[in-house]
């Protein structure tokens, strides 16, 4: 059987040989790691607008976070995921919301608030230069169908 103290004495080798290895690895793996964080980091693209003064541009991620917002109001509906396409001058193309829907609940009924949800506030954001309801594709996908209990 082994003596505890030995368990402590090896609890401490252990340590320093993986301090050791550890801070010898960062130094080799550092500018490596840092740049495929770097990469792994997604830009928000911009969105088109236009007001009294001129055009402007929203963040697609500020897009998707109104429409989450928008969308989650409504009873029964959750937005797991909202992405939003753009053309060659930055207007909005297309929105695709993938939500999950409160058991019971009308489906064809859940998406055309979601849909309506949706283009009230591209028009909200993007003001005159807002597609109509039938310039944008929307698409709403429901992925999961949950007891709201």
């Amino acid at each position: 059987m082994n003596d505890p103290s030995d368990t402590g004495d090896a609890l401490a080798r252990a340590t320093d040989l993986l301090r050791g290895h550890t801070d010898t690895g960062w130094t080799r793996l550092q500018p490596g790691l840092l740049e495929r964080a770097r990469g792994a980091f997604r830009t928000s693209e911009p969105v088109r607008g236009r007001h009294a003064h001129g055009d402007y541009f929203v963040r697609t991620d500020v897009l998707t976070d109104q429409i989450r917002r928008a969308v989650d109001a409504i009873p029964g509906a959750a937005a797991a995921s909202i992405t939003c396409t753009t053309g060659d001058r930055d207007e909005l193309t297309g929105v695709t919301m993938q939500i999950s829907a409160g058991y019971g609940r009308q489906l064809s009924t859940l998406a055309a608030q979601a849909h309506a949800a949706a283009h009230a506030t591209i028009v909200e954001l993007l003001g005159d230069l807002a597609p109509g309801v039938d310039a944008v594709r929307t698409h709403v996908h429901i992925d999961d169908v949950v007891d709201e209990r």
